[in-house]
């Protein structure tokens, strides 16, 4: 019997001894990350996508009739409740002249519902053009279109 117990005390040792040199379990994996709304551009621009664009010179007869550049188109921005408006900038020296706009964005203030919004963009003014070869806008560092050939209305 003293040499089952020797036996047993042998085992226990050698598992005592087994025990001691097993390795940690490993960390738990990292969970998966929740998907969010589609990353935006990193220009500065919140544009997401850009489409429709148009631009034409309305040249209407009548009194006081002034000739009118219109321009409109949509941007996908990632929320609702952002404000846009088209600025004009510099008109090249061709002739006709192109022309170059910037869309200056707004975020909206507080919490808000993270989804792609389309938004309408649109611009009417007065301009001292009879023609314009083309309209460049651009958001950020991006071009987001290029207009050619503005139409004429009358």
């Amino acid at each position: 019997m003293y040499a089952i117990a020797g036996h047993k005390l042998t085992t226990g040792a050698a598992l005592l001894a087994l025990a001691a040199c097993t390795t940690p379990a490993p960390p738990a994996p990292e969970p998966a990350p929740v998907p969010g709304p589609p990353a935006g551009p990193t220009s500065g621009c919140p544009v997401i996508e850009s489409r429709n664009w148009h631009a034409w010179i309305d040249r209407m007869p009548g009194p006081d009739a002034t000739p009118t550049l219109n321009i409109s188109g949509e941007v996908d921005l990632p929320t609702p409740g952002y404000t846009t408006i088209l600025r004009a900038g510099p008109a090249d020296r061709m002739m006709p002249p192109g022309l170059r706009f910037r869309l200056e964005t707004g975020a909206p203030q507080g919490i808000v519902t993270q989804v792609v919004t389309p938004t309408e963009v649109s611009y009417r003014q007065p301009t001292p053009h009879d023609r314009i070869r083309e309209i460049m806008i651009r958001c950020g560092d991006r071009t987001l279109a290029t207009i050619p050939d503005v139409m004429i209305t009358e």
